[in-house]
């Protein structure tokens, strides 16, 4: 396993347990004790925090979408604080996407 593991309990037979790993979306949390986000540091188990980029991924942003210049400085120095605010009282675009598209719908009398 690598250092930063998500530890995720399945659905298979036999209540399978197993480490899935990914760098390029983010994977399915349910509401299972079974499940960890750490990081494996000094021989014990540390919770990790999600990135930025992370929470971008869930909200359905594209990646470093809220990277932006910052106190006069530029993006690429853009703390993670503002970041993390910004995503937190955001709305998660597909979600809004859908109830867009569904009065669209409502208006054009498409659906009652």
């Amino acid at each position: 396993m690598s250092a930063c593991t998500l530890l995720v309990r399945c659905g298979c037979a036999g209540g399978g347990k197993g480490a899935l790993v990914s760098d390029e979306v983010s994977l399915t949390l349910s509401t299972s004790n079974t499940q960890t986000l750490f990081s494996e540091e000094g021989g014990g188990m540390v919770v990790r925090r999600l990135t930025p980029r992370e929470c971008e991924r869930l909200q359905g942003f594209p990646d470093d979408w809220t990277k932006i210049p910052y106190r006069g400085k530029p993006a690429d120095e853009c703390p993670d604080g503002p970041r993390y605010k910004a995503i937190g009282n955001s709305m998660a675009v597909p979600v809004m996407r859908w109830i867009g598209e569904r009065i669209a719908m409502a208006e054009a009398g498409e659906i009652a």
